[in-house]
C-alpha cells in the first residue's frame, strides 16, 4: 500500500523535474524553435510600437487585442515592457512548462497512489511543435489537458478553460469540443447533459467566429501525408528527432526503460492494472485524427500533426492510473531526468547554430531594411525532412537586438496582430533573386549558406560587411 512517503517522493520528483525543464529554457541561450523569433518580433512590435527610437509605424500597423491566437503575444508584450523581449519570451515558455506541472499536480490530486507516469509529461513537453516554435499552440495544450481530467471541472471553470484555449489557438478549441463531447457520453447518465453545456457553447462560438472571419470565396485545398511519413513523424521524440538517420540508441534506451517500468505494474496482484477508460478513449480519438485528418487544410498546415503531442500527453495520463511501486516510480522519475538532460543537449546544439548570426547582427545599424536570402535553413541536430526550416526565421533577431527596421518575410496570417501598412511593398526573395526586383530596395542583404557563385554575383551591387558562417552580410551603398 502507498504511504505518505510515496506521495512526498512523487511531489519532490515532480518539482525537481519541473525545475530542470525550466532551467533548460533559461540556460539555452536561444530557444531552438523555428517560428519563435518571428513570434517574439510580433509581440515586440506591439509592445514597442510607440517608441520614437524605432521606425515600426513606417512599415507596420499593429493591433494587439484580446482575440483568438493572441495569448502568447499579449503575455509577451506585457512582460517586454518590464524585462525586455528576450527575457519575456523565455518567461512565457516557462509558463507553458508550469502549466504542464499543474496538470501533473491535478492528476495526482486525491489519488490513492502517486501517478508516477504523469511525470513523463515534462520530457514530452519538448515535442515536435515545441521545436517548430508554435508558441500559441503550446500554451493551449496544458489548458486542454486540464479539461480532460477524470473529474471534470465545474461548468464555470470549464468555460474559463475553454475561453483561454480559444485565446491561445482556435484549433485546440476544436480538439477540446470533440474530446469534451466524447467525455460527456462516457459519463454517467445523469451527468451527460451537464457535460455537453460548455462544448456545445464553445462550438457555437467557434462557428460564429469562423463565419465572421472566413474570407469570401475561400476554398479548402486538402493535402495528406503518406502513412510511412506519419509514422516516422510520430516516432520522432523517441528516437532523438533524427528518424531518417537510423536508430539513435542513446535516445531509445531511456524510453525502453520507461516501458519496462510501466509494464511492471502488471505484476501487482489484486490491483487494477488497466489504464483509465476515459484517457484511453481520448488517446484513441486523437490518434485517429492524427492518422486520418489532412496535413494541409485551406491556409492551415500541420493540421493533423498538431495532434501528435496531444496524443502523447493523453497516453501518459492513461498510464498514470497504473499502480507502480515506489522503486519503479523512482526509476521512472530518474529516466525522466535523463530524457530532459538529453533534450537539453539537443536544444543547446540547435541554439549554438542560431548563435552564429549574432556576430553579423552586431555589425548592423538599427532601423534598417533587410532582405534575407536563406538558401538552406535546416539543422544538423534535427531530422531535415521534418524540420527543413529550423533556422528559417533567425534573422528576426536583428529587429529585436538592433531594434527597428523591416524585412519582407512576415506570416500572411489574418489572425496576426501585425500587418504591413497599406502601400508598403517589400519584395521577398522566396521565388528566386533579382537585384532590380528585390535587392536594390534594401539597406542590407543577409544570406545563409549561399552557394559559391552567389558572392561574385551579388558583389557587383553591394559590398560584404560581415561574415559568420553560414551567414554573410552585404551592405547596399545605394541605400541611405
Amino acid at each position: 500500500m502507498p504511504t505518505r512517503t510515496d506521495h512526498i517522493l512523487f511531489r519532490g520528483a515532480a518539482v525537481l523535474l519541473w525545475l530542470l525543464a525550466v532551467g533548460i529554457v533559461f540556460l539555452v541561450p536561444w530557444p531552438p524553435m523555428q517560428d519563435y523569433p518571428q513570434h517574439l518580433f510580433i509581440a515586440h512590435v506591439n509592445a514597442d510600437y510607440g517608441n520614437p527610437a524605432h521606425n515600426w509605424p513606417r512599415f507596420y500597423q499593429a493591433g494587439l487585442h484580446l482575440a483568438p491566437y493572441s495569448a502568447f503575444y499579449l503575455l509577451t508584450a506585457a512582460l517586454d515592457r518590464a524585462v525586455g523581449i528576450l527575457t519575456a519570451g523565455k518567461i512565457v515558455l516557462c509558463l507553458y512548462l508550469t502549466l504542464i506541472a499543474a496538470v501533473i499536480r491535478q492528476t495526482a490530486r486525491n489519488r490513492r497512489r502517486p501517478p508516477w507516469a504523469a511525470l513523463l509529461l515534462l520530457p514530452l513537453a519538448f515535442h515536435q511543435m515545441y521545436f517548430m516554435g508554435f508558441t500559441n499552440f503550446l500554451l493551449s495544450i496544458p489548458l486542454l489537458l486540464m479539461t480532460t481530467s477524470r473529474k471534470r471541472p465545474p461548468v464555470i471553470g470549464e468555460a474559463v478553460l475553454a475561453g483561454l484555449i480559444f485565446l491561445c489557438h482556435p484549433y485546440t478549441l476544436l480538439v477540446y469540443i470533440v474530446l469534451a463531447m466524447a467525455g460527456a457520453f462516457l459519463a454517467e447518465r445523469g451527468q451527460r447533459r451537464r457535460g455537453l453545456i460548455v462544448p456545445l457553447a464553445a462550438a457555437l462560438v467557434f462557428l460564429v467566429w469562423y463565419a465572421l472571419n472566413r474570407p469570401a470565396g475561400e476554398r479548402l485545398p486538402l493535402l495528406w501525408w503518406p502513412a510511412a511519413d506519419l509514422m516516422r513523424y510520430y516516432l520522432l521524440p523517441f528516437n532523438g528527432f533524427l528518424i531518417h538517420n537510423g536508430l539513435q540508441a542513446t535516445a531509445v534506451l531511456p524510453w525502453l526503460g520507461v516501458a519496462a517500468c510501466l509494464l511492471s505494474a502488471g505484476f501487482h496482484k489484486g490491483e487494477k492494472t488497466i489504464p483509465g477508460r476515459r484517457s484511453l478513449v481520448f488517446f484513441a480519438l486523437t490518434l485517429a485524427g492524427y492518422a486520418l485528418l489532412p496535413f494541409w487544410a485551406g491556409k492551415y498546415s500541420y493540421f493533423n500533426l498538431r495532434l501528435a503531442p496531444i496524443s502523447y500527453a493523453l497516453a501518459v495520463l492513461a498510464a498514470a492510473t497504473l499502480p507502480l511501486r515506489r522503486s519503479a516510480g523512482l526509476i521512472l522519475a530518474a529516466l525522466c531526468a535523463v530524457l530532459l538532460l538529453q533534450s537539453a543537449t539537443l536544444q543547446r546544439r540547435i541554439s549554438d547554430e542560431t548563435a552564429t548570426i549574432m556576430p553579423v547582427i552586431e555589425q548592423m545599424r538599427p532601423n534598417a531594411t533587410v532582405l534575407p536570402i536563406v538558401f538552406a535553413t535546416g539543422s544538423s541536430a534535427l531530422d531535415k525532412k521534418f524540420f527543413p526550416e529550423a533556422h528559417a526565421h533567425d534573422f528576426f533577431y536583428y529587429h529585436l537586438i538592433a531594434g527597428g527596421g523591416a524585412n519582407p518575410n512576415l506570416f500572411p496570417n489574418p489572425m496576426l496582430p501585425i500587418a504591413f501598412k497599406k502601400g508598403v511593398t517589400l519584395p521577398a526573395a522566396s521565388h528566386g533573386f533579382s537585384w532590380n526586383e528585390q535587392g536594390r530596395y534594401y539597406n542590407y542583404i543577409l544570406t545563409r549558406e549561399a552557394p559559391a557563385a552567389f558572392a561574385p554575383f551579388i558583389g557587383r551591387f553591394v559590398r560584404p560587411l560581415a561574415s559568420s558562417p553560414p551567414w554573410t552580410l552585404y551592405l547596399n551603398p545605394a541605400q541611405p
